[in-house]
């Protein structure tokens, strides 16, 4: 009964909770009770809350707008096969389609998007909802429905737009159609406005992939009339044309110009077959980012890229907020969540059953004070999420770096190793140390090449931080000596 009781204060406590970061954009935020917490009392949690993030769902193109696409398409067509007949007829074979995105180069965080509105099955408008998988996971409007997929940038939508963190690329082989550059990306209303940047690409076999909403001036240097193969670079994401946060709009059409949603299901009533070589699972629950903070604010407003008062460094007498970025987290999950001290001991540690309804895009933090008896050094906070266990590190009373290097990627292997730990870098580096995760130095020496044997064969049994220093700048990464 008191669990009960729980959950309903819960869903009532929304009721005055809804915030609204924007216009285009809200959070529904939620309390956290009904933890279960360990752990001596230094290390307590302080406050906890879920968001729920939502997206505007309104028109992505007018009636009017698809009508004058149909026609661009059809006149590049036509000039097209003007200078070359069989340019169509030479194209590579259609094959099943890879995902229309990647990271990119030297992107080694957990995840970046997640995936929001699929196409609306249900013909009928005005809320009359209807996905492949025989959910709600999509939208219409008064007179339409949503044709394609959406694809967005999670966490920091308008901060990883800026630094291109999502790369739009060819699904399958074909030849580019229609492209459209130089409107503004940073569109913050779904309004109709047409002035879209994105390519369309037409297959072997008359389909067609309709790529919106990209980044101004981020889009391949290749024209109409160019072959493009699958998995070669069309732009970068962005927020122009009617949109409200960077995404990609995935659209597909058969030869007839009919609406086809890739993803085959139970209620998938335009076509039968996936159109995947490997579809994803209907529900992707894993946790994108997690990280530690000096505030819980998320207020950014749009399009400003977002400030994330990210911080690893702290001292007693700090706040610090840990956050989680999740994608699809559903009724009923669980993360179990725990706080490593410096010699790898667990000194608190808590789980968590999400009571609230599925959302395929949300964030939640909770707070601790830092105080005199945290001990000094390299804390390691983790949480488990379906099997999977994402970390992130921070230190108390020493420092751990925080500037971005410009040694583009480094890669350490084996890891654990036992005697020899090889060390590769893309760019020349200075030196590395290694340091316990207490903060003491454990050894130094200078870096020679861009592959270095480093001999641990001394090394204790443990967790350690191999930091990497060139040009004034410095990365660190973990590793296990077995």
């Amino acid at each position: 009964m008191k669990l009960i009781t729980m959950k309903i204060q819960i869903y009532l406590f929304t009721i005055f909770a809804t915030l609204t970061l924007n216009a285009q954009q809200k959070q529904t935020r939620f309390e956290i009770k009904n933890q279960m917490i360990s752990g001596s009392d230094e290390y307590k949690i302080s406050e906890s809350y879920f968001m729920g993030q939502e997206f505007e769902k309104t028109e992505c193109l007018t009636q009017i707008q698809r009508f004058s696409l149909n026609q661009e398409m059809e006149s590049n067509r036509q000039k097209i096969l003007q200078k070359n007949p069989n340019a169509f007829k030479q194209l590579k074979k259609l094959t099943l389609f890879q995902n229309p995105f990647r990271a990119k180069a030297g992107f080694n965080g957990y995840g970046f998007h997640t995936l929001n509105n699929q196409v609306d099955q249900n013909l009928t408008p005005n809320n009359k909802l209807l996905d492949y998988y025989c959910g709600t996971r999509t939208y219409d409007w008064i007179n339409g429905n949503h044709q394609g997929t959406d694809y967005i940038l999670w966490p920091y939508p308008w901060k990883n737009m800026d630094e291109n963190t999502m790369e739009i690329i060819s699904a399958s082989p074909g030849i580019i159609i229609v492209k459209k550059d130089g409107f503004s990306d940073k569109n913050c209303v779904n309004n109709g406005n047409l002035n879209w940047n994105g390519i369309v690409v037409q297959h072997s076999d008359g389909s067609t992939a309709i790529y919106m909403h990209f980044k101004k001036n981020g889009i391949t240097s290749k024209v109409v009339g160019d072959a493009v193969d699958a998995g070669e670079f069309l732009g970068l994401a962005g927020s122009s044309g009617s949109s409200n946060t960077p995404h990609l709009h995935f659209e597909v059409r058969d030869s007839q110009n009919n609406v086809i949603d890739p993803y085959a299901g139970a209620c998938n009533s335009m076509n039968t077959e996936s159109w995947w070589a490997n579809q994803e699972n209907y529900y992707v629950p894993k946790i994108n980012r997690i990280s530690t903070h000096s505030s819980s604010e998320y207020n950014t407003p749009c399009p400003q890229p977002e400030n994330t008062y990210e911080k690893v460094n702290f001292n007693a007498g700090d706040m610090l907020y840990l956050r989680i970025y999740l994608r699809d987290i559903q009724t009923g999950d669980l993360i179990q969540f725990s706080l490593k001290d410096p010699n790898n001991n667990v000194v608190s540690s808590w789980n968590w059953n999400s009571p609230w309804p599925f959302y395929a895009t949300a964030w939640a933090f909770w707070s601790m004070e830092i105080t005199t008896s945290w001990q000094t050094g390299i804390y390691t906070m983790s949480a488990k999420y379906y099997d999977q266990i994402y970390e992130t590190q921070f230190a108390v009373g020493t420092q751990m770096s925080t500037a971005e290097t410009n040694m583009a990627n480094i890669y350490i292997y084996p890891n654990p190793a036992d005697e020899i730990l090889n060390l590769k870098l893309d760019n020349p580096g200075e030196k590395y140390t290694i340091f316990a995760m207490d903060g003491r130095k454990i050894d130094e020496q200078k870096i020679n090449s861009l592959k270095t044997e480093i001999n641990i064969q001394k090394l204790a049994a443990g967790t350690y931080i191999l930091a990497i220093q060139s040009q004034g700048v410095t990365r660190q990464v973990k590793f296990i000596k077995k």
